[in-house]
């Protein structure tokens, strides 16, 4: 089974390990462990840990994803 997705978007919720929230990328695919994250909302590197998909709204696929910052 593919990764990908047809949908046009996804939107990736984005927490710190301590559960505080630090804002939302949007991406094309689906998250990945150990994945980086480069220039996100309030860090400049960070590394996904987990991730648990939410409800898709409006043909979204939506993800809370669990991160470590790293810089």
């Amino acid at each position: 089974m593919s990764a990908s997705t047809c949908l046009p978007t996804t939107t990736w919720f984005l927490y710190s390990e301590e559960d505080v929230p630090l804002g939302r990328v949007y991406r094309s695919g689906v998250p990945q462990v150990d994945v980086q994250i480069d220039e996100g909302p309030g860090f400049a590197t960070a590394v996904v840990v987990s991730f648990t998909e939410l409800r898709a709204t409006c043909a979204t696929r939506r993800f809370k994803v669990v991160v470590r910052v790293l810089s």
